[in-house]
């Protein structure tokens, strides 16, 4: 079961004052002796360094307990990524109660961002499989609801609360009650309700622990090499649940959850927690304001009137959205820019999204974004290299077929639009095409028009998804492993061949969120972006784009309910817009993209100052002949 808000302040009001009473003591004497009492200030809580955030309530209540005059305000929410610089908070109140709270928030905030943080990392270095990371009850003494909290809003999921939630027979019970049958035996008729996990060290075990019936919950494969993990999925045949445990690093991770498991959990995230960096600066209410973000860029946009255009794609913060001409979905925005004759085009987006406006601009319009670290995690999954060694595994395999064909004949290529435009370039030179997740359906069946196979890519998800909506059988996809390329005669048996590519946003939706948010709010819709896992689409009531999910919410009559699968900014700003329905996130551990937050409303305004200064910023160009073939590709697509 989820931490709410609610249990996790319950948890929290004692270590708060316990935290406050060994801080404060008797009196704050610096400020005391140093401040007027009724002296009013005002504290910005600020990032000095990237990473996640985590304890924003736990913060709001410290300040709150020391003086209850005290007015917090978060500018960010739990679970969302900020960047260096960025606004965290607010406070303003009595200047000695403030200073006074101060550490103890900071140090509350600062822990739960970093385990928060920490989680993503790992969650993030498995998206591209099906593991699914837990944390453990390796946290502060005191601070279990709080640590656990903070993993949730890292995006993992919590393994047992505590010894009495769940009977985890690990290898001290066995030796005890002499093996794992027996030991398990007794436990259930000590508590036959309460789910059963067995912790097994060898393949012997492992078989032991399949026999027991009725199945149980999850095996643990504690402190096994890769190979005998690989043995014991295939071994397992997926009849129970396996969790991987042991040695589990950052850099081990990804390894690990490449063998097949289904959930990895490690102590790491909170008993090695590194506190995230955040400071308060503190300045008096009655100082000169100076001018803010917000109206600086309103100033550069005006000033530069129709010769710009600014496009916003769905997934970027507020503040920044505000300012677009145009928002919607990548390819889209791209072809309404180019339908302007604007000679500098804004893009806040990602990278891959400011390339394609790149690759469509008229002559002497001008492509800015404004962060180039502004990445796609998806995107970044395929490089051209990569797929090009594929590319010619596939060419062997299908040369050595009875048929005699090649890649050339055999395969056509389709790049999701999410890739860069060396992907894409390297689709137009093979005949191939690209697609958005709107019309993916429509490609595909381009694709099989012009030749028997498809090798799709990056996105493994939106693929499958598409592939098997086409009819096609699951036994004729295949998954392409880097690491270890399948076989000619699988290669020759299958129709799709799929890159192993994800969205760390929409890999962290999974069954479990929609059956809990059915059982929270019955009768609800449930709708999802078909990034998603197949598990996930097929218990959902509708999946497609972006566009797709939000024409859902506008044309639903009042009264609706649904629960959206997309990156949580789309989710909260449908809230703001359609108060009429019920709309709630899919999953409780809130998905922000990283990518898509690193644009902010500085950066923003800096790009249009610049630009309105004859500066030009952050310009993105894309090389000739890549660009060439890249558009040969759009072209293609287009003319569907």
């Amino acid at each position: 079961m989820s931490i709410t808000v609610e249990r996790l302040l319950t948890a929290a009001v004692p270590l708060i004052e316990l935290a406050l009473a060994e801080d404060i003591g008797p009196g704050d004497a610096t400020s005391q002796s140093t401040l007027d009492a009724a002296a009013p200030l005002h504290g910005r809580i600020v990032a000095k360094a990237p990473g996640v955030i985590a304890g924003l309530p736990v913060a709001e209540a410290v300040f709150h307990t020391v003086d209850p005059a005290l007015i917090f305000t978060a500018h960010v929410c739990d679970g969302q990524e900020v960047v260096t610089g960025e606004l965290v908070a607010e406070v303003n109140g009595p200047g000695p109660s403030l200073l006074a709270a101060e550490r103890t928030a900071l140090n509350f905030l600062q822990r739960m961002s970093g385990i928060a943080t920490a989680t993503r990392d790992f969650v993030d270095a498995v998206a591209t499989t099906r593991a699914i990371i837990l944390d453990t009850r390796k946290t502060l003494p005191g601070y279990r609801v709080l640590d656990k909290y903070a993993v949730s809003m890292g995006g993992a999921q919590n393994h047992r609360m505590a010894l009495f939630d769940m009977l985890m027979v690990k290898d001290n019970h066995t030796d005890g009650a002499g093996g794992i049958t027996a030991a398990v035996v007794r436990a259930r008729t000590v508590h036959p309700t309460l789910p059963v996990e067995v912790e097994v060290r060898t393949l012997a075990e492992l078989q032991e622990a399949l026999a027991i019936t009725p199945p149980l919950d999850r095996i643990m494969l504690d402190n096994m090499d890769l190979e005998t993990m690989r043995q014991a999925v295939s071994l397992t045949a997926g009849r129970v649940p396996l969790e991987a445990s042991g040695n589990v690093t950052l850099k081990t991770v990804a390894a690990i959850a490449g063998t097949g498991v289904d959930f990895i959990s490690t102590g790491a995230i909170t008993h090695s927690v590194i506190a995230l960096d955040l400071s308060m600066k503190i300045a008096k209410p009655t100082a000169a304001p100076t001018l803010s973000w917000e109206e600086r860029a309103r100033r550069a946009k005006a000033t530069l009137s129709d010769r710009l255009v600014i496009l916003g794609h769905h997934y970027q913060r507020d503040d920044v959205i505000q300012f677009a001409d145009f928002r919607g979905d990548s390819l889209q925005l791209a072809r309404d820019a180019v339908r302007t004759n604007a000679e500098h085009i804004v893009f806040c987006g990602v990278f891959f999204m400011a390339e394609v406006a790149a690759i469509l601009a008229k002559p002497g319009q001008h492509v800015y974004i404004p962060d180039s670290a502004a990445g796609c995690y998806l995107a970044e999954t395929a490089g051209r290299t990569q797929v090009e060694q594929a590319w010619l595994h596939l060419d062997a395999a299908l040369r050595g077929a009875a048929l005699g064909g090649a890649a050339e004949d055999e395969i056509t290529p389709i790049t999701y639009v999410n890739s860069d435009a060396a992907l894409k370039a390297f689709c137009g030179k093979h005949g191939g095409g690209i697609c958005t997740s709107g019309n993916a359906a429509k490609v595909l069946t381009w694709a099989f028009a012009q030749r028997p196979r498809v090798f799709f890519f990056p996105d493994q998800h939106l693929g499958r998804n598409t592939a098997l909506a086409l009819g096609i059988p699951a036994e004729e996809i295949l998954l392409w492993t880097p690491y270890r390329p399948p076989s000619a005669e699988a290669i020759r048996r299958a129709k799709v061949v799929l890159w192993p590519g994800a969205c760390n946003v929409h890999q962290r939706f999974h069954p479990t969120d929609v059956t809990a948010v059915r059982a929270r709010h019955p009768g609800i819709r449930v709708v999802v972006h078909p990034e998603c896992d197949r598990s996930v689409v097929e218990l959902a009531d509708s999946a497609g784009s972006t566009t797709h999910i939000i024409k859902e919410i506008e044309t639903a009559p009042a009264g609706s309910a649904w629960a959206v699968g997309t990156e949580t900014r789309l989710v909260l700003r449908l809230q703001q817009e359609h108060p009429e329905q019920l709309i709630v996130p899919l999953a409780e551990r809130p998905p922000y993209c990283p990518g898509m937050g690193t644009i902010t409303l500085r950066n923003l305004a800096e790009t249009l100052e610049a630009l309105a200064h004859g500066e030009f910023p952050q310009q993105v160009t894309v090389e000739a002949e890549t660009a060439r073939w890249a558009r040969v590709a759009l072209e293609r697509m287009l003319e569907l």
